[in-house]
């Protein structure tokens, strides 16, 4: 009897089941890529533009300013390739070359992003806007900053010693080379930009640091001990142009070397501590210089000794730099 009412129940649910309309299967189609992501780039009389995709927005936002530098470059290199751009020593022929990487270091602070898409789970599309105007005039407010900093820092240096004014010219030496990305810049979005000005200027600081490194030289002396310890000292400083006299001059660095030893004798091992006294003066005033602090293996014979120090020193301005080793604080690089 339960098996007939079970049976009863479960043949109309077998046949409403059966009969069922199954809903419809829908296709789930692609996000539609956008157009202007493929499409060409082209700035206006207005603005710049930059179109990027990466894997995130920050770093589709970085790509796209890259992409809008190079296409910039690119268009002010042909403009200096059609014209005969000479001015000091940056030639036509030196601008063209080089006008790409200076313009690709640009730091671009104004600008908005005005579309974003996000084209897959690790693809993020952007295209970013500058205006031309207001790009120019940060650039002419940053070129006259920096150039009213060098002026200033070049007359503070003045009354400094030779070592100090040389590290000093050289920094500035390689700040004002930074300005000529945002001048050639400025020469191919502005045709009344007074480029000359700063060519000129750059030119001036350059030459700066060439007549401070000309004016600076060294004058090394040394104990009979020490002549070895003098010789590497000697060929680094050769190495970098610097100039070695064998007299005295007013604006000479004079380089004092001493050195003195004691044996430290014990059953194992014999060792020799080489203690080298390094001093700079320039006109009677203290500028540098290094007590070092050296220790071989003594077999007898202090020559040998003194030989592998001279080695082990060289060794050490090598990795160390000649302001860590030796106390001599040159900008060198």
């Amino acid at each position: 009897m339960l098996s007939r009412f079970l049976l009863f129940i479960f043949i109309p649910i077998l046949f409403l089941a059966c009969g069922a309309t199954p809903k419809p299967y829908k296709k789930q189609t692609l996000k539609e890529i956008p157009s202007w992501i493929d499409a060409p780039v082209y700035d206006d009389a207005k603005y710049m533009y930059g179109v990027a995709i990466e894997a995130n927005r920050e770093k589709a936002i970085k790509a796209a300013l890259s992409d809008m530098l190079s296409r910039l470059g690119t268009t002010i290199e042909s403009k200096y390739e059609s014209s005969d751009e000479v001015r000091g020593s940056y030639s036509k022929s030196i601008v063209k070359n080089q006008v790409k990487s200076y313009i690709a270091k640009t730091k671009v602070n104004n600008y908005d992003v005005i579309k974003t898409h996000r084209v897959s789970y690790r693809e993020f599309a952007v295209m970013i806007r500058t205006d031309k105007r207001k790009f120019a005039d940060a650039l002419k407010e940053s070129l006259k900053e920096s150039r009213e900093s060098i002026n200033k820092e070049l007359s503070h240096v003045k009354s400094a010693n030779v070592l100090q004014k040389y590290n000093v010219k050289k920094e500035l030496y390689k700040k004002s080379q930074l300005l000529l990305s945002d001048v050639m810049i400025l020469s191919g979005l502005q045709s009344d930009f007074k480029r000359e000005e700063y060519l000129d200027f750059i030119s001036y600081v350059k030459e700066e640091f060439l007549n401070q490194k000309r004016a600076l030289n060294f004058y090394i002396s040394s104990d009979k001990n020490s002549l070895g310890f003098a010789k590497n000292i000697k060929s680094l400083l050769l190495q970098e142009n610097f100039n070695i006299v064998s007299k005295k001059r007013d604006n000479s660095i004079i380089v004092n070397i001493t050195s003195s030893d004691n044996v430290v004798r014990s059953k194992a091992i014999d060792i020799i501590v080489i203690t080298l006294n390094i001093e700079l003066f320039s006109k009677n005033q203290h500028v540098g210089g290094k007590r070092v602090v050296l220790k071989e293996r003594y077999n007898g014979y202090k020559a040998s000794a003194y030989k592998n120090a001279y080695i082990h020193l060289r060794e050490d301005i090598k990795n160390q730099g000649i302001k860590e080793a030796i106390g001599i604080n040159l900008n060198l690089e």
